[in-house]
């Protein structure tokens, strides 16, 4: 068993600038101009995107837990990680999902509610325990730990950057740090 641990003395605006990469990555990888046309494109991606997703939640709920308390806590369940965040901030996670995700994306889960057989509960605590272990399930799908598997929370980084923003707005320009690579070219990919 991996060894539970929590972190001090990590200032929140790195977490937040890690989380972002991985926000930018996902919605780069399910550009609708990229998707569109090539439905084999799509299904490629979509296991990846979930999980990226999955894990900026995880890492946007610890930064607000960071921002909070000061602490890291280590793990991926993301319902465990969302009990762990204030009354107050539960609260506005939860208004945002629900007049902000529910309403775009109803129509398309009374689809997939249609071609199941079954109800997609629509408010996020539900969402939370249903895709709460996404990111380690997800990842290894191979393994055919899945077939029970629902994630629907694909929305939820938007949310949750929304959320750390409104607190944190002159992060709307951060950026990570780059220091060029010696002999590299201008153009070229850095590390």
């Amino acid at each position: 068993m991996a060894k539970k641990f929590t972190l001090r003395g990590v200032d929140p605006l790195d977490i937040f600038l890690h989380g972002k990469g991985f926000l930018l990555a996902g919605q780069v990888l399910s550009r609708d101009e990229l998707n569109k046309n090539n439905p084999h494109l799509m299904a490629e991606l979509g296991q990846p995107v979930m999980v990226l997703s999955a894990l900026t939640s995880e890492i946007f709920m610890k930064c607000l837990i960071c921002m909070e308390t000061g602490l890291v806590p280590s793990g991926h369940d993301l319902d465990d990680l969302f009990k762990k965040l204030s009354p107050s901030t539960r609260s506005e996670i939860e208004h945002r999902w629900d007049t902000e995700v529910v309403p775009l994306r109803n129509e398309i889960w009374i689809t997939i509610e249609t071609s199941m057989g079954k109800p997609i509960q629509r408010d996020l605590l539900s969402a939370l325990r249903s895709g709460k272990n996404g990111f380690e399930k997800i990842r290894y799908s191979y393994e055919g730990e899945t077939q029970h598997t629902q994630f629907y929370i694909g929305d939820l980084p938007t949310v949750l950057i929304r959320v750390i923003l409104q607190r944190k707005p002159e992060w709307q320009w951060a950026v990570r740090q780059v220091t060029r690579v010696p002999g590299s070219q201008p153009g070229q990919p850095q590390s």
